[in-house]
């Protein structure tokens, strides 16, 4: 017997008025069903025990499935909120895009966007998705990688407004926990306030 062929329209059971489709139903909502089944039935041609065994038991299954597939999620956030919080305060790099270009910068935070991703947010006010980390250095071994590049970046000294600054870097060094880079204009940039690197037109 089908349970929704059963259902006198005075008897409709509305689980949800956002419900547009089976798949944001819940148990006690197929439950509902199967009692509204019960009732409605036709006597001379009642349903089965085994049948009814059956769709209670389908409906234990839905509840367990979904139950699952939520701790499942749970889980996975969880990883991914581990995995992107261990990369504070490394620099990383994002595979590059259609056009070839990269994001980089030092990581200082995670989001979540709308999907349940972990997302990155940088030094430098860029973002990429964590899925899309190509590489991951220390800031000091990306900043000795540098040394002989051309950089841009935020300069900020005491005292000062910030300036946007562009040079050669020529050596770097540490400063109150910081890694600062002297550039050959003289100007002293913080590794985590560089903006981008300039390609080298070799």
């Amino acid at each position: 017997m089908n349970a929704v062929s059963e259902i006198q329209p005075g008897n409709a059971v509305s689980p949800n008025p956002n419900a547009n489709s089976l798949g944001v139903l819940s148990s006690e909502d197929f439950l509902q069903l199967l009692i509204t089944q019960i009732t409605t039935q036709d006597p001379l041609e009642p349903v089965g025990n085994q049948e009814l065994l059956n769709q209670i038991s389908s409906i234990r299954d839905i509840e367990l499935s979904t139950s699952l597939t939520d701790t499942i999620k749970s889980l996975t956030g969880q990883q991914y909120f581990a995995a992107g919080s261990a990369l504070i305060g490394q620099f990383v790099s994002s595979v590059p895009d259609e056009a070839g270009n990269t994001i980089s910068g030092v990581v200082e935070g995670v989001r979540f966007d709308k999907e349940g991703k972990a997302v990155l947010q940088l030094s430098g006010g860029g973002e990429f998705p964590l899925e899309k980390v190509q590489s991951i250095e220390s800031p000091m071994q990306a900043a000795e990688a540098l040394v002989g590049s051309t950089v841009v970046g935020m300069s900020a000294v005491e005292g000062r407004p910030p300036e946007l600054v562009e040079g050669v870097v020529t050596s770097i060094r540490e400063e109150s926990g910081q890694i600062m880079l002297e550039l050959d204009t003289g100007a002293i940039l913080a590794f985590r306030r560089i903006l981008r690197v300039v390609p080298s037109q070799e």
